[in-house]
């Protein structure tokens, strides 16, 4: 029994390290894709699509905890991130993940006003959802092609 209770208190302080560690994967990944975003925002062209999901990946982020731990993240991340091919494969990484997640919100939206008598025609936005159907999935959000990330 001696034996045994050491484990468990091993145990018992191992255990939030795991959610803790998944965050920082995490902080990291949505941190890369922020600043991804942010540069790709000075394109003129792509500047509204990848402002929405820069704030989106800010969102995630600020959700799991206190912004300013994630300085050091956003530097270290900011300088992993050296060149245009690095930039490039996270922006695909980044954008593929912000599509999943609108085509999954899509079809929430069409379920529930399929669910709802009360919606409004095909073709109108709900005005329940809010500014989820505002947003033209059609549109791609492009990265400058001309510079570098910093």
């Amino acid at each position: 029994m001696r034996a045994l209770i050491p484990i468990a208190a091993a145990a018992a302080v191992a255990l939030p390290a795991a959610p803790a560690a998944a965050d920082a994967v995490t902080d990291k990944a949505d941190v890369r894709c922020m600043l991804v975003l942010r540069f790709a925002a000075r394109d003129p062209k792509a500047r509204e699509m990848a402002v929405r999901g820069a704030h989106y990946y800010m969102g995630r982020l600020a959700a799991r905890g206190p912004v300013a731990r994630l300085e050091p993240v956003i530097v270290g991340e900011g300088r992993a991130m050296n060149s245009a091919a690095a930039a490039q494969a996270e922006f695909q990484r980044c954008a593929g993940e912000l599509q999943k997640n609108q085509t999954e919100f899509q079809a929430l939206d069409q379920k529930l006003a399929g669910e709802n008598p009360a919606a409004p025609a095909s073709g109108e936005p709900s005005k329940a959802a809010g500014p989820a159907n505002e947003v033209d999935s059609s549109q791609a959000i492009e990265p400058p092609k001309d510079a570098e990330p910093r």
